[in-house]
């Protein structure tokens, strides 16, 4: 406040009147706004290799994950063309979808529009997409997801058929607001051999499993996650302030994990700061965007 009225007097000093000085407040906070909205649309494809076994377990084999969160319906500001050309042109084996598809409390067209678009894209070339609920999807039903052209994980796991290594694949549910009722790994899951890679919505379901760094003997029920929702604070704020102010996400106010690979409690993951917006077509520092894992298991 103190400069904001050493520049108004310096501008008066000037013989700037006070119209103009509010004009030239108005126009840059447009300009501020349009930078936000660009922000918003300006995503960034993230390749990286991720190698989440221990070196002794490892195959020496590669698969290749093409990962999204988040649309939000007409919350994203780029097209389905646009995200299935980026999966096709990488090479994806297979394609996850993190949770949150659904814009509002009322669920829309353009709601749907991104998976159903995407996976018709993806299906000429037998590139699979699979899913989880977000907190937005509650009042979908599973036949939505069918509809949609995804295989909905929830409280499920496979092993991807086209995969070039076997590997589980396993989904949890987040579909409630409020009071969350979290799901679960099925036994089968966790038993698996293999690599073990689990799809989740919210990150902070890492606070129903015992916490590794403290309790060392607890078993391992996966090796990797992958989980969106965060958005990276969307609008982000210094300190993460935007959550101690407004969200009650606990890895965030924990931890302070915002976005991308971590290792917390015990288990290792990775983050996305999500494809569309929520509320406000707007981002400031936490730019969008999509992945393509090469993982080598």
């Amino acid at each position: 406040m103190e400069i904001a009225t050493k520049a108004q007097f310096f501008l008066l000093q000037l013989g700037v009147s006070p119209l103009t000085i509010l004009l030239i407040l108005v126009l840059l906070g447009v300009a501020f706004l349009l930078f936000m909205v660009f922000s918003a649309a300006h995503v960034k494809v993230d390749k990286r290799d991720i190698f989440p076994l221990p070196k002794e377990k490892e195959t020496g084999k590669t698969v290749t994950i093409g990962f999204f969160s988040d649309t939000h319906g007409f919350g994203c500001l780029r097209s389905p063309s646009w995200v299935a050309g980026t999966f096709l042109k990488s090479n994806c084996d297979l394609v996850l979808f993190g949770g949150d598809c659904v814009h509002k409390k009322t669920v829309r067209s353009s709601d749907k529009k991104m998976l159903t678009e995407v996976s018709s894209l993806l299906s000429p070339k037998n590139i699979p997409l699979y899913a989880v609920y977000g907190n937005h999807d509650w009042l979908l039903e599973d036949e939505d997801f069918e509809k949609m052209g995804a295989i909905l994980l929830r409280e499920k796991w496979v092993i991807p058929e086209n995969a070039p290594v076997p590997f589980a694949l396993c989904g949890v549910s987040d579909n409630e607001r409020g009071l969350r009722s979290w799901g679960y790994m099925p036994d089968e899951f966790k038993e698996y051999e293999g690599f073990r890679l689990l799809l989740v919505h919210n990150p902070d379901f890492l606070y129903t499993l015992p916490d590794r760094e403290k309790e060392n003997n607890a078993p391992i029920p996966f090796d990797y996650m992958l989980a969106g929702h965060l958005h990276g604070g969307q609008v982000h704020l210094p300190w993460n302030l935007e959550f101690a102010l407004f969200r009650e996400d606990r890895i965030v106010r924990d931890a302070g994990i915002l976005g991308g690979p971590f290792t917390f409690r015990g288990y290792k993951g990775f983050i996305s700061n999500g494809l569309g917006t929520g509320a406000l077509p707007i981002r400031f520092m936490a730019r969008p965007e999509i992945h393509i894992f090469k993982f080598h298991i």
